[in-house]
């Protein structure tokens, strides 16, 4: 059987990036009709009908691509982030504050778009009371995809961010200048409105945009290691703190099985479930997804590599870097932020596998 790998980010990694921006449009749009609504806006020949059509259009759209980057986030095996940080702020791991805050935004979308479906059953107060919470579900998601995401400086993401605070705020102000707002209200939004964009930039410069953020995040020590350059100042301090209970390099047999499938999208799967002899007791599973070769053999495109003792199998996650044919090297880390390097040599036989495999825990001497 022959592997070859098809080098570049995982298709998911762009797929929650992509995701998650549009989702922020998405939202934003969502939030200045909500806004206009309220002063009965609407463009010329257009019914407040149709405004409010578009407006719920526009939500159910940001859930949709919401549930999306959810569940490309989960299925990116490095970093792991699991199901429960999705709903449960501040369960996980991997930058828990920021991710925390996507999971409140997450929580609050789903009520507002629950809660408009049955906006008749429950009444216009109710209705109209869960509704404020959409104040306070568009900065958080913001907030959450600057702080989290790993695009913050690059330009693209900058000027769509300004694009949608820009929209939100013109919407605020224009509704504040109505007749209806009283002109202390007015007054005392318009300051709270100019403090927020102050304090927001000042954040901006000082956190997502400034040096060592990843870090600082709380961004485990595992993937800090695995995405630092080689040589990098960084490396040294990731690889210090990252430690697990296999703390000295090992060596040892592989003897296994070989799954072998379809995925959904139609692309082929090769499911290796193997476990270690002559050595340290493990359990070592390999899943690759690609293109079938004409020899039998996979054109790689995606991975996910599970390591671990018996009792905790998947204890470290990570995904296949560098792939020689039949010669495999990964990184896996745990949530923890130890990390365990694998050179992985195997050999296949119908539907069987055997080989070895090196560990060496990140930090060690043979780093």
């Amino acid at each position: 059987m022959t592997l070859a790998a098809a080098h570049g980010p995982s298709a998911l990694w762009y797929a929650t990036r992509g995701t998650g921006a549009v989702t922020l449009v998405l939202l934003t749009a969502s939030v200045v009709l909500g806004i206009v609504e309220v002063r009965a806006w609407r463009p010329a020949g257009t019914s407040l009908v149709a405004v409010a059509s578009l407006h719920r259009t526009f939500s159910l759209l940001a859930v949709a691509l919401l549930a999306v980057h959810v569940v490309t986030t989960l299925l990116d095996p490095f970093p792991h982030i699991g199901a429960l940080t999705a709903v449960i702020p501040f369960a996980g791991s991997y930058r828990p504050l920021w991710v925390g805050f996507g999971a409140i935004a997450c929580d609050l979308l789903l009520a507002l778009v629950i809660t408009s479906l049955l906006r008749r059953r429950l009444g216009f107060g109710a209705w109209r009371g869960v509704h404020w919470f959409a104040y306070v579900c568009w900065p958080l998601a913001l907030v959450h995809g600057l702080g989290s995401g790993s695009d913050a400086k690059t330009s693209w993401m900058l000027l769509l961010t300004a694009a949608c605070a820009g929209a939100v705020v013109l919407a605020l102000l224009a509704r504040l200048a109505g007749p209806a707002t009283r002109p202390r209200l007015r007054t005392l939004a318009r300051v709270g409105t100019g403090l927020a964009a102050i304090a927001f930039v000042v954040w901006l410069a000082q956190g997502p945009l400034a040096r060592g953020w990843a870090r600082r995040a709380g961004t485990p020590a595992s993937v800090l290691a695995a995405f630092a350059p080689p040589g990098s100042a960084s490396a040294p301090a990731a690889r210090a703190a990252a430690r697990s209970s296999l703390d000295q390099p090992f060596s040892a047999g592989l003897r296994g099985v070989i799954k072998r499938g379809h995925s959904a999208g139609g692309s082929a799967v090769v499911d290796l479930r193997m476990h270690l002899t002559r050595g340290p007791p493990g359990v070592l599973r390999i899943r690759l997804g690609g293109q079938p070769l004409a020899d039998g053999g996979l054109l790689m495109n995606r991975s996910a590599v599970s390591f671990g003792p018996p009792s905790d199998a998947a204890r470290y996650r990570g995904r296949v870097e560098a792939l020689r044919d039949t010669v495999l090297q990964t990184l896996v880390g745990s949530p923890q932020g130890n990390a365990v390097r694998l050179v992985i040599r195997l050999f296949f036989n119908g539907g069987s596998v055997r080989g070895d495999v090196q560990g060496t825990p990140v930090g060690s001497s043979g780093q």
